[in-house]
């Protein structure tokens, strides 16, 4: 699957800086079922108790994670949950509305990268780059190469793609050996140790079956990535499901065997 498949609206730096943060897209789902218009109004920092970028920030997590959409345009804009959100963050028949589960990281991760993806450095990140040790300049360079020559996509300026890679970063990795309780609290994401960053220039793709990578959580990811990328035919190789850009493989750093 070519990036322009894969990314819808592709934006980049939109997250404001700020990586995903424990509690956050229960919260966007809280606020946005009691008010769709909440993250228009003035007083939308007080209402989700945040400052105003984070406000922007929460917004853009919960539309890239899939968890809640916008309608309308303009100053009429709403949100409301997808049905992805409801499954999981109904406060009453939700699956796992406080991410107590690990296989629900594992969920929320994979929807980051479904088609239609909204981050476009990310999306390149887990699919163009197959080295388990990279440079982090290195990563830049290749990315804006790339986003320079998609003539339907405005080219962003070298410092966005930058900050994409930096929270993706800060996203999947501590520098610790050991994850404290904060480090999880600061984002869930980390738990699921998908790189490890070696020094300040280096990132490190952890490949293989991780923990709460559960056979249910994979199969669904698996048959999503069938629905999403229009594969008409009746059956699908592990092989593709491994080895293709977007598919199940690459999102979860495992291989066929695994």
């Amino acid at each position: 699957m070519l990036v322009t498949d894969a990314v819808q609206d592709p934006t980049f730096a939109n997250h404001e800086t700020f990586h995903l943060r424990y509690g956050w897209l229960k919260k966007a789902y809280d606020r946005i079922t009691d008010d769709p218009s909440v993250f228009a109004r003035e007083d939308a920092p007080v209402r989700l108790g945040v400052g105003k970028n984070m406000v922007r920030a929460i917004r853009f997590w919960g539309i890239a994670g899939k968890v809640m959409e916008s309608r309308g345009k303009g100053k009429n804009a709403t949100m409301a949950p997808t049905d992805m959100g409801r499954m999981v963050f109904d406060s009453k028949r939700g699956l796992d509305p406080y991410l107590e589960r690990p296989e629900t990281l594992w969920l929320l991760h994979w929807l980051l990268f479904a088609p239609p993806c909204r981050m476009p450095v990310w999306w390149m990140i887990m699919n163009d780059f197959a080295a388990t040790n990279v440079k982090l300049d290195e990563v830049t360079d290749d990315i804006m190469a790339r986003v320079t020559n998609i003539p339907e996509w405005n080219t962003p300026s070298p410092k966005s793609v930058k900050k994409d890679i930096d929270v993706f970063i800060h996203t999947y990795s501590t520098r610790q050996a050991k994850m404290s309780t904060e480090d999880y609290l600061d984002c869930p994401f980390r738990q699921l140790r998908m790189i490890r960053q070696r020094s300040g220039d280096t990132m490190r793709f952890v490949f293989g079956v991780k923990y709460g990578m559960s056979p249910l959580v994979t199969a669904f990811a698996c048959l999503d990535f069938v629905a999403r990328s229009g594969i008409s035919a009746k059956s699908v190789s592990v092989s593709r499901l491994a080895a293709e850009s977007g598919g199940v493989g690459n999102a979860f750093k495992v291989n066929e065997n695994e």
